[in-house]
């Protein structure tokens, strides 16, 4: 069956709130490639399309039925292999919609633990919470992964390597990338956001990020100098072609971010005064969801006093 690309699915508005419910929008990174960016900056999905099937990346449980019609629309291949980058419920809560097809999915050791533990508990209390935005998880259920691995996996499918690395603790307990050498893009799930300010890595209500981890990640990959084109965000759009520059703009995101909560608290301020008065840098003024500041002020104001900044 011809691919083709799916037109943008029509806005959808929750019946219990009013207000707009998230869209998921597919747009073509390569040919079988396409990310389905969430129209409210939270996680996005990827969905590889090849000749033997289909593999996706990351999946909630509140919109990964919008990823199951934009495959089926697209494709009449079946869906072999789920994969998610870390365990937090927007990236690892929705394989439950996939189960028709009966896909193996693929995760770290790390994340089967946080599946079993944290994560396991916060998807029951959203199941049987009445709140009506956890309305997906009570028709849903927390499937498990099929497969954990620590270091790296190779996955030899369709005709295409997914090179699967498990990179160690930056924006959670373990983050995880997929290279896919012959379509030359490169899967970061939350260890890039594009045009949005980073989020805490949070699980059940813990967070977990670590900045000095999330830098020397953000440092191996470019260090690996493979020829990928296009790194796919974990949240926000996709830079089509922009290649190693979205990783470089990222660190540099980082560090500024840093270096500037480092000369208040210099300066004396406390973390109260520092997350009232903190103004932006200019470079970074465009993105959006500024209130995820919040938790990160919080996290490199205690992180800089751990190593005695």
């Amino acid at each position: 069956m011809k691919v083709k690309l799916a037109v943008l699915l029509p806005l959808l508005w929750c019946v219990t709130s009013g207000a707009a419910a998230p869209v998921m929008t597919p747009v073509k990174i390569t040919d079988g490639v396409y990310m389905l960016g969430h129209s409210q900056g939270s996680g996005n999905s990827t969905v590889v399309i090849t000749n033997d099937g289909v593999v996706v990346l990351d999946f909630h449980i509140d919109n990964a039925d919008q990823t199951l019609a934009f495959i089926r629309k697209t494709t009449d291949k079946k869906i072999r292999y789920l994969i998610s980058s870390h365990s937090a419920g927007d990236h690892a809560s929705g394989a439950w919609h996939f189960r028709e097809d009966n896909p193996i999915w693929i995760a770290t050791k790390n994340q089967l633990h946080d599946l079993q533990m944290q994560e396991g508990k916060e998807f029951e209390e959203r199941k049987n919470s009445n709140d009506p935005r956890f309305a997906a998880y009570r028709k849903g259920e927390q499937l498990k992964p099929d497969i954990g691995f620590d270091g790296s996996m190779a996955l030899f499918f369709g005709g295409l390597t997914f090179q699967m690395t498990a990179e160690g603790r930056g924006h959670s307990t373990g983050d995880l990338t997929v290279y896919i050498p012959q379509k030359r893009v490169m899967l970061m799930g939350d260890l890039l956001d594009t045009e949005i300010h980073p989020g805490q890595g949070e699980s059940a209500g813990v967070f977990f990020s670590n900045v000095k981890g999330w830098l020397q990640i953000l440092d191996a990959v470019m260090a690996r100098n493979l020829p990928v084109e296009t790194y796919v965000p974990g949240h926000g759009p996709a830079h089509i072609g922009r290649g190693v520059k979205d990783l470089e703009e990222q660190k540099r995101y980082f560090v500024v971010m840093r270096d500037e909560v480092a000369k208040m608290v210099q300066d004396g301020k406390s973390l109260e005064q520092i997350e009232k008065e903190f103004k932006v840098p200019q470079e970074f003024a465009r993105y959006k969801r500024p209130e995820r500041l919040r938790q990160f002020f919080k996290l490199f104001y205690h992180q800089l006093a751990e190593t005695g900044y």
